[in-house]
Protein backbone atom coordinates (compact mmCIF):
# COMPACT_ATOMS: atom_id res chain seq x y z
CA UNK A 1 0.00 0.00 0.00
CA UNK A 2 1.29 3.33 -0.75
CA UNK A 3 0.17 6.29 0.79
CA UNK A 4 1.39 9.77 -1.15
CA UNK A 5 1.28 13.05 1.19
CA UNK A 6 1.19 16.05 -0.12
CA UNK A 7 0.53 19.84 0.61
CA UNK A 8 -1.03 22.40 -1.47
CA UNK A 9 0.20 24.81 -3.61
CA UNK A 10 2.06 27.72 -2.91
CA UNK A 11 -0.99 30.24 -1.36
CA UNK A 12 -0.98 33.85 -3.15
CA UNK A 13 -1.05 35.87 0.31
CA UNK A 14 1.66 38.13 1.22
CA UNK A 15 2.82 38.04 4.83
CA UNK A 16 1.50 41.45 6.04
CA UNK A 17 3.16 44.87 5.75
CA UNK A 18 1.82 46.22 9.48
CA UNK A 19 4.99 45.95 11.70
CA UNK A 20 3.34 45.02 14.79
CA UNK A 21 -0.01 43.44 14.98
CA UNK A 22 -2.38 42.01 17.61
CA UNK A 23 -3.81 38.80 17.40
CA UNK A 24 -7.09 40.05 16.07
CA UNK A 25 -4.99 41.29 13.39
CA UNK A 26 -3.18 37.82 12.95
CA UNK A 27 -6.26 35.91 12.88
CA UNK A 28 -7.71 38.15 10.06
CA UNK A 29 -4.79 37.69 8.09
CA UNK A 30 -5.03 33.72 8.59
CA UNK A 31 -8.40 34.00 7.38
CA UNK A 32 -7.51 35.93 4.41
CA UNK A 33 -4.87 33.17 4.06
CA UNK A 34 -7.71 30.67 3.85
CA UNK A 35 -9.67 32.09 0.99
CA UNK A 36 -6.56 32.91 -0.86
CA UNK A 37 -5.95 32.06 -4.86
CA UNK A 38 -2.73 29.52 -5.29
CA UNK A 39 -0.29 29.47 -7.91
CA UNK A 40 -0.60 26.67 -9.57
CA UNK A 41 2.68 24.24 -10.13
CA UNK A 42 3.25 20.98 -11.90
CA UNK A 43 3.62 17.77 -9.47
CA UNK A 44 5.51 14.91 -10.37
CA UNK A 45 3.54 12.08 -8.68
CA UNK A 46 6.18 9.70 -9.26
CA UNK A 47 5.12 7.42 -11.77
CA UNK A 48 2.40 5.86 -9.18
CA UNK A 49 -1.06 5.38 -10.60
CA UNK A 50 -2.73 7.06 -7.87
CA UNK A 51 -6.19 5.39 -7.40
CA UNK A 52 -7.88 7.50 -4.49
CA UNK A 53 -7.52 10.95 -3.33
CA UNK A 54 -8.79 12.41 -0.04
CA UNK A 55 -7.96 16.36 0.57
CA UNK A 56 -9.06 19.08 3.35
CA UNK A 57 -12.11 20.53 2.42
CA UNK A 58 -9.84 24.06 2.31
CA UNK A 59 -9.53 25.76 -1.14
CA UNK A 60 -6.35 25.52 -1.15
CA UNK A 61 -5.91 21.79 -0.89
CA UNK A 62 -8.94 21.16 -2.79
CA UNK A 63 -7.66 23.38 -5.68
CA UNK A 64 -4.67 21.10 -5.42
CA UNK A 65 -6.56 17.89 -5.66
CA UNK A 66 -8.58 18.59 -8.35
CA UNK A 67 -5.33 19.73 -10.48
CA UNK A 68 -3.16 16.71 -9.42
CA UNK A 69 -6.09 14.15 -9.53
CA UNK A 70 -8.32 13.27 -12.36
CA UNK A 71 -11.30 10.96 -10.39
CA UNK A 72 -13.18 11.59 -7.84
CA UNK A 73 -11.82 13.31 -4.52
CA UNK A 74 -13.31 12.34 -1.15
CA UNK A 75 -13.39 16.09 0.80
CA UNK A 76 -12.63 14.91 4.78
CA UNK A 77 -13.00 17.63 6.91
CA UNK A 78 -10.19 15.56 9.67
CA UNK A 79 -7.62 16.92 7.16
CA UNK A 80 -7.87 20.03 7.55
CA UNK A 81 -5.32 22.67 9.08
CA UNK A 82 -5.26 23.55 13.17
CA UNK A 83 -6.98 26.53 13.41
CA UNK A 84 -4.94 29.09 15.10
CA UNK A 85 -8.06 31.38 16.72
CA UNK A 86 -7.80 29.17 20.23
CA UNK A 87 -3.60 30.21 19.93
CA UNK A 88 -4.20 33.14 19.97
CA UNK A 89 -5.90 34.66 22.92
CA UNK A 90 -3.78 37.91 24.44
CA UNK A 91 -3.60 41.43 23.58
CA UNK A 92 -0.30 42.01 22.93
CA UNK A 93 1.08 43.46 19.26
CA UNK A 94 3.98 41.42 18.65
CA UNK A 95 5.72 41.30 14.71
CA UNK A 96 4.41 38.97 12.46
CA UNK A 97 7.39 36.22 12.55
CA UNK A 98 7.17 36.54 16.40
CA UNK A 99 3.27 35.66 16.30
CA UNK A 100 4.27 32.70 13.70
CA UNK A 101 6.65 31.44 16.00
CA UNK A 102 4.47 31.39 18.90
CA UNK A 103 2.12 29.51 16.85
CA UNK A 104 4.55 26.76 16.37
CA UNK A 105 5.66 26.60 19.95
CA UNK A 106 1.59 26.18 20.92
CA UNK A 107 1.02 24.05 18.10
CA UNK A 108 3.29 21.44 19.88
CA UNK A 109 2.21 22.48 23.54
CA UNK A 110 0.34 19.84 25.20
CA UNK A 111 -2.82 22.15 25.02
CA UNK A 112 -6.39 20.09 24.66
CA UNK A 113 -7.10 21.80 21.24
CA UNK A 114 -3.98 20.13 20.38
CA UNK A 115 -4.31 16.71 22.24
CA UNK A 116 -7.36 16.88 20.34
CA UNK A 117 -6.15 17.16 17.02
CA UNK A 118 -3.52 14.80 17.77
CA UNK A 119 -6.12 12.13 18.58
CA UNK A 120 -8.24 13.37 15.05
CA UNK A 121 -5.28 12.77 13.13
CA UNK A 122 -4.83 9.19 14.82
CA UNK A 123 -8.23 8.18 13.93
CA UNK A 124 -8.44 9.61 10.46
CA UNK A 125 -5.40 7.01 9.83
CA UNK A 126 -6.81 4.15 11.84
CA UNK A 127 -9.54 4.04 9.63
CA UNK A 128 -7.70 4.58 6.14
CA UNK A 129 -5.60 1.46 7.33
CA UNK A 130 -9.14 0.40 7.78
CA UNK A 131 -10.44 0.68 4.27
CA UNK A 132 -9.25 -1.84 1.07
CA UNK A 133 -5.43 -0.67 -0.15
CA UNK A 134 -5.11 1.27 -2.96
CA UNK A 135 -2.61 3.94 -3.87
CA UNK A 136 -3.95 7.31 -2.00
CA UNK A 137 -3.03 10.51 -2.11
CA UNK A 138 -3.84 12.87 0.80
CA UNK A 139 -3.40 16.61 -0.06
CA UNK A 140 -3.99 18.68 3.11
CA UNK A 141 -1.46 20.96 4.75
CA UNK A 142 2.18 21.12 6.17
CA UNK A 143 1.03 20.85 9.82
CA UNK A 144 -1.46 18.09 9.12
CA UNK A 145 1.51 16.43 6.86
CA UNK A 146 3.88 16.07 10.06
CA UNK A 147 1.54 14.11 11.98
CA UNK A 148 0.43 11.98 9.19
CA UNK A 149 3.89 11.14 8.41
CA UNK A 150 4.55 10.33 12.27
CA UNK A 151 1.18 8.58 12.39
CA UNK A 152 2.67 6.37 8.95
CA UNK A 153 5.35 5.96 10.50
CA UNK A 154 4.50 4.23 13.86
CA UNK A 155 2.56 2.08 11.70
CA UNK A 156 5.77 0.82 10.00
CA UNK A 157 5.44 2.59 6.84
CA UNK A 158 8.46 3.62 5.18
CA UNK A 159 9.03 6.76 2.89
CA UNK A 160 11.72 9.79 2.68
CA UNK A 161 10.55 11.88 6.03
CA UNK A 162 10.42 15.89 6.25
CA UNK A 163 10.19 18.57 8.65
CA UNK A 164 8.75 21.64 6.69
CA UNK A 165 6.92 20.16 3.98
CA UNK A 166 7.67 21.75 0.69
CA UNK A 167 4.15 22.59 -1.05
CA UNK A 168 3.27 21.04 -4.65
CA UNK A 169 5.39 17.46 -3.52
CA UNK A 170 4.57 13.93 -3.20
CA UNK A 171 6.16 12.40 -0.30
CA UNK A 172 5.66 8.52 -0.71
CA UNK A 173 5.13 5.99 2.59
CA UNK A 174 4.83 2.19 1.74
CA UNK A 175 3.83 -0.55 4.24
Amino acid sequence: MKIGLVRHFKVKHKAPKKILLTASEVIEWFSGYDLADVEHQTVDLKNVNWERCLSSPLPRALTTAKTIFDGEIEVIDELKELAVFPLLNTNLKLPFIVWAIVIRIKSSSEDDTLKKFRNTIKTFVDELLLQEEKQTLVVSHGFVMMYLQKELKTRGFKGKGFGNPANAKVYIFEK
